[in-house]
């Protein structure tokens, strides 16, 4: 046990196995309490029974992070158990779908959506109303590499990158508030990566070089504590071991001006003078197979 988190509460969703459950793990070893969110109860039981174990102090919330209503009451429980919500740590993710986005149907889409997307911003929007009360609190959002880009997995890809505007839209909305607003695009190996393996998304190699969840959740604990006390809208990521930072979107500079275009201006300005501003899509990573960078004829 350590005391880097010694006295708070914090709500990790989607604990009950994978990232979140290392993360759990880490921030009760931290001297946290911990609200353990899951939607299998018997997980999060297990997950909040082995932080107990270890000394910590554990509570579960079996409740959806896609209904406004539960998102309520796991930050409220988080307040009765241990009298206050210091952190949350927005994990949940719902998505088994790997292929052409064309072969994907309504219900995979709405709970992917519903789960990373509406879980996310339902339970930031009430653990940062009760922070801003209190005029502290450390909100992370676990976002990916996989929201610059990534064939087979389109949908993932989608609701990762609302969960990286989240964080940079809330970090501003909440600046001067106290309250903080990090994210973490862990590479870590995880069940899921199986799921993609088996469908050619990911090679063998991306195995290999994944690290266990346990090598990434220091990264939790640290934009949870003090430590990061003066960092907000940021994006760290971890891979196989290796820290790095993402980069928020910038838009390139606007260097040409007219009071009107045509269609064949824009044509002719692109093609003379921004060539080499077309930007490569995807993340860069070896094991993986990108488009190469968009040029025109």
């Amino acid at each position: 046990m350590s005391d880097l988190l010694a006295g708070r509460g914090v709500v990790v969703t989607g604990a009950g196995r994978g990232l979140g459950r290392a993360f759990a793990l880490a921030i009760g070893r931290e001297g946290a309490g911990v609200v353990v969110n899951d939607v299998d109860t018997d997980e999060a039981r297990a997950v909040a029974a082995e932080i107990d174990r270890d000394g910590g102090r554990a509570v579960v919330s079996a409740g959806s992070v896609a209904s406004w209503a539960d998102a309520e009451a796991m930050i409220d429980s988080c307040i009765d158990a241990f009298g206050a919500i210091d952190g949350l740590v927005n994990n949940a993710v719902a998505y088994t779908y790997y292929g052409p986005p064309w072969d994907e149907g309504e219900e995979q889409i709405r709970t992917a959506t519903d789960v990373a997307v509406l879980g996310t911003l339902f339970c930031g929007v009430h653990a940062m109303r009760r922070m801003r009360e209190r005029g502290r609190g450390s909100i992370v959002n676990i976002s990916s590499r996989a929201h610059m880009g990534t064939r087979g997995m389109s949908t993932y890809v989608a609701v990762k990158g609302a969960v990286a505007s989240a964080t940079y839209g809330w970090a501003l909305e909440l600046a001067d508030s106290g309250v903080r607003v990090n994210a973490l695009a862990p590479g870590a190996y995880t069940r899921a990566h199986d799921l993609a393996v088996a469908a050619g998304i990911y090679t063998d190699t991306h195995r290999a070089i994944g690290a266990p969840p346990e090598v990434v959740a220091p990264a939790v604990v640290y934009l949870l504590s003090d430590l990061s006390a003066h960092l907000t809208g940021q994006t760290l990521a971890m891979l196989s071991g290796k820290l790095g930072l993402i980069a928020p979107p910038r838009p390139l500079e606007h260097t040409v001006e007219r009071e009107r275009w045509t269609a064949q201006e824009i044509a002719e300005v692109l093609d003379s003078e921004f060539t080499d501003q077309f930007q490569p899509v995807g993340f860069e990573a070896s094991e993986y197979q990108f488009p190469a960078p968009v040029t025109r004829a």
